[in-house]
């Protein structure tokens, strides 16, 4: 990784370069073109707009190809992350950065009517799917039925949005971590052990959720999206306790993977944590036994 960001770091045409190559992987496969998206940031982190936005141009050349294709997600995420990067270097604060991804994740959400190239590839590949014999299921009525081509095409429509948000949020956290590493090692891992959200904020975004579950329009449409807020901030709270208890990093691996299955428990720590602050309780527990 530190090889990576030196590269990119060396020239303005070796950080184009690495836009560009991993800008042509499709539709973020494997995450591998969230680099394509970290390049620009990290040269907008460090240089500011001027070198950020035409690198932002050279990293849309292949982003443009897959919009051509018919997913234009990928220009999408490109813009969001030069934003987020110039709020990040501008106020350093990653509560302004995630409610900047959250704004533009669901103006994402709200533009799918309109995306019509889009809508057709993701019914094309359904199709494909199910034609492949592939079939998905799920409870109707208390029975276990396969799913329609347009039901589980609206199950992942709703899903656009926050997979967005994820993809703009990976590049912010991986150029912000190659940055550190270059230019104030350790830096970052302070940071995300310390990045705390406004309690209100938290609160807000906790009724905001039970709204959304509840069906109330449109927030049932934001729900992943607004999961994402608190869900950050318990995370932050995972790596510090693994981190001061020393517990090592198998720990951290599995916390993510329970993510993946149990995202509401993260999103629930992260809102104690903003009501109780708890790092803060464990330090002063800490301290307490040291004395």
């Amino acid at each position: 990784m530190r090889g990576l960001a030196e590269y990119a770091m060396s020239g303005r045409m070796q950080a184009a370069v690495m836009a560009i190559l991993f800008g042509l992987i499709p539709g973020f496969f494997l995450g591998l073109s969230v680099v394509s998206g970290a390049v620009v940031a990290l040269v907008t982190l460090r240089r500011g707009w001027q070198d950020g936005l035409p690198m932002l141009l050279w990293a849309l050349l292949p982003a443009g190809l897959q919009w051509k294709l018919g997913d234009p997600s990928q220009a999408f995420v490109l813009v969001g992350v030069v934003i987020a990067a110039l709020s990040l270097r501008r106020w350093q604060s990653w509560q302004v950065v995630i409610l900047l991804m959250l704004a533009v994740g669901i103006g994402l959400q709200w533009s799918l009517p309109w995306q019509t190239s889009y809508l057709a590839k993701v019914k094309e590949a359904v199709e494909q799917l199910q034609r492949n014999g592939v079939q998905v299921q799920v409870l109707d009525n208390g029975k276990v039925v396969n799913a329609t081509p347009e039901q589980v095409i609206e199950a992942l429509l709703r899903y656009y949005g926050a997979s967005q948000m994820l993809m703009m949020f990976g590049c912010m956290v991986l150029s912000r971590y190659w940055q550190a590493l270059l230019y104030n090692p350790g830096g970052f891992r302070q940071e995300f052990h310390q990045l705390r959200l406004d309690w209100r904020l938290m609160v807000l975004m906790a009724a905001l959720i039970a709204a959304g579950i509840y069906g109330i329009s449109p927030l049932a449409d934001w729900v992943f999206m607004l999961f994402m807020v608190p869900v950050v901030q318990g995370m932050a709270v995972v790596h510090y306790v693994v981190a001061h208890r020393n517990m090592g990093k198998a720990w951290l691996v599995l916390a993510y993977l329970l993510l993946l299955i149990a995202a509401p428990a993260f999103a629930l720590l992260g809102l104690i944590d903003a009501l109780a602050n708890i790092r803060k309780r464990l330090d002063v527990t800490k301290e307490n036994l040291k004395d």
